[in-house]
């Protein structure tokens, strides 16, 4: 216990956390489902609703305007191979 130190505390805004949460979710769904990211890029709202989750309008403009689809499109299919998928799920 000699070396544990206390991290900061940091004040964020109510709900930072719960963002940060459902898009690391999204984004790692989306990396491993195909149809998913289809459909998170063409619909972002109706996709989060799936996973029982809900978008703000900044959300929204952020996944329909700032996120750059073409180019995680390239990688997409190379990184779901890399991760031998079927040795651990079957949900697909």
């Amino acid at each position: 216990m000699d070396n544990y130190e206390v991290p900061p505390h940091i004040d964020l805004p109510y709900g930072y956390m719960e963002r940060e949460i459902k898009f690391k979710l999204l984004a790692a769904h989306a990396m491993v489902d195909r149809e998913f990211f289809e459909h998170l890029r063409d619909d972002p709202d109706g996709a989060a609703a799936e996973l029982h989750i809900r978008l703000s309008d900044n959300d929204l403009i952020y996944l329909r305007e700032l996120v750059d689809w073409d180019r995680i499109a390239k990688v997409a299919d190379d990184i779901r191979e890399s991760l031998n998928l079927e040795m651990v799920t079957n949900s697909w």
